[in-house]
């Protein structure tokens, strides 16, 4: 299907009205094209990353966690790559189920991230202490064999980090762990540890710090997002009334 604007549309429909239908229509396609591309390298580096996890033994992160990451990148790549699709093919063909279908999937993950958003922040007292938790956890079972990813989490952690135990070093000799030495993943020098040598910082303390130094930044991220996320819908939602008004002026065939 393809539209071309006509004389006898022109003076039907307010010329001005015609313009932005048009503008609109590039600025969204650009948009999703920029949203396409991104989703595909995002969908690409998992990929990558989910078939060479053999090849990237030598980065400080545990096995688990590179897989964890693949598939999280992976999933993200899909979204991001489908909706970025529909806007594209939405705004070029100027189909109105494909706008309608990319306005409902937008707006289902902007609402998810608002409820997200609010859930975290109205819990974020329990979120705290459920990670200082598990952490504690995880220290307890460093060394059971039947659950090997607590051991590959806190080495992960503590090694980019550069952090120590929950508080701090001394968590690994407390009652119940008495550990003679701290984990390698302590110390600069993974060979040996020993607690004067290691890192003197906890790794929540370390977590807190980061988020609390970082915080309006990744709240600008977020916001950044959301206004991404509204400027499509409302470049959709435009978009398609026009094109519903224009058809009542020149009914297409397929």
């Amino acid at each position: 299907q393809h539209y071309y604007i006509t004389n006898n549309l022109r003076l039907e429909m307010n010329s001005l009205q015609v313009c932005c239908g048009e503008f609109i229509r590039i600025i969204l396609f650009v948009l999703n094209f920029i949203f396409w591309a991104a989703g595909g390298v995002i969908l690409g580096v998992g990929i990558y990353v989910k078939v060479q996890l053999e090849d990237l033994k030598h980065i400080e992160v545990s096995h688990d966690t590179l897989q964890t990451s693949a598939l999280f990148l992976i999933s993200l790549g899909c979204i991001v790559f489908v909706v970025g699709l529909l806007g594209c093919c939405g705004s070029l063909t100027q189909n109105r189920c494909m706008l309608l279908l990319y306005f409902s999937l937008v707006t289902l993950i902007f609402i998810g991230e608002i409820a997200l958003a609010i859930a975290v922040y109205a819990n974020k007292d329990s979120v705290t202490k459920s990670i200082k938790e598990q952490f504690g956890d995880c220290m307890d079972k460093y060394n059971n064999q039947t659950e090997p990813i607590c051991q590959d989490t806190i080495d992960t952690l503590q090694s980019v980090l550069k952090c120590c135990g929950v508080e701090g070093p001394s968590d690994w000799s407390a009652p119940g762990r008495n550990y003679t030495a701290p984990p390698t993943s302590c110390c600069k020098d993974n060979a040996t540890c020993d607690y004067p040598s290691a890192y003197q910082e906890g790794c929540y303390p370390t977590i807190n710090t980061f988020v609390n130094t970082n915080a309006k930044y990744i709240g600008f991220g977020v916001l950044g997002v959301a206004i991404v996320e509204l400027l499509g819908m409302a470049l959709a939602c435009y978009l398609r009334t026009y094109i519903m008004k224009r058809d009542e002026y020149e009914p297409y065939t397929v």
